[in-house]
């Protein structure tokens, strides 16, 4: 069993509800109320629910207990979740709604994914929308899945001097330096349906997309 974490109705599309219904499910906000909504009582919900109205928090209220976040704090309220999720022990934690609307709220929500405890937890975490799948890959070699439904690859550095070797794409590359702002790693394409990908000295996020 997975687990999924909500937090807008952006860039979400319905058929996850019933997609993924006998996973478990964390609404974050407005998301804890989209759960609700679809029958989907959830683990957890965490927020200070600016983003809904007296009358939906009392919906939520009779279904679980909130966690209640004030307003002004440090963390977002998606930080705070993967923190909840993290030590869990599910195998994959997505992500939904993490992606739309404000651009300064999805480049924060794709720190999150870089929080060192995130990092460290056995749990995968992956953000996910429609289009797209993005995760973080740590130093190391690992085996990639292609997704049946997308067709590029994409390796963004996190940070400057990212060693990257790349093996069955069709694009391979032997230790090639990766530094921010060069786009050479970016709409690459499986050669079949797994790779190898191993990182030295940082990270990358690894996208996959749709046509």
């Amino acid at each position: 069993m997975n687990l999924h974490i909500i937090c807008t109705k952006l860039d979400v599309d319905d058929s996850i509800f019933e997609q993924y219904r006998d996973d478990d499910w964390i609404g974050v906000d407005y998301g804890a109320l989209m759960l609700i909504e679809h029958n989907i009582r959830p683990i957890a919900v965490f927020g200070d629910f600016d983003s809904i109205d007296e009358n939906e928090r009392a919906r939520i209220e009779n279904e679980i207990e909130i966690d209640y976040l004030p307003a002004e704090k440090n963390e977002t309220d998606l930080e705070v979740a993967l923190q909840y999720a993290k030590d869990l022990g599910y195998q994959k934690v997505f992500i939904h709604g993490a992606t739309g609307g404000r651009l300064d709220h999805f480049l924060g929500n794709l720190q999150t994914l870089l929080h060192p405890e995130v990092l460290l937890s056995q749990s995968e975490f992956i953000m996910v929308n429609d289009q797209n799948t993005i995760q973080v890959l740590a130093a190391g070699t690992h085996i990639i899945e292609k997704e049946y439904d997308k067709k590029y690859i994409s390796f963004i550095p996190v940070n400057d001097g990212v060693i990257l070797t790349l093996v069955g794409f069709k694009y391979d590359v032997e230790r090639f330096e990766v530094n921010l702002g060069i786009t050479r790693t970016v709409s690459n394409e499986f050669q079949s349906t797994r790779a190898e990908v191993t990182v030295e000295q940082g990270m990358v996020y690894i996208i996959q997309s749709k046509e």
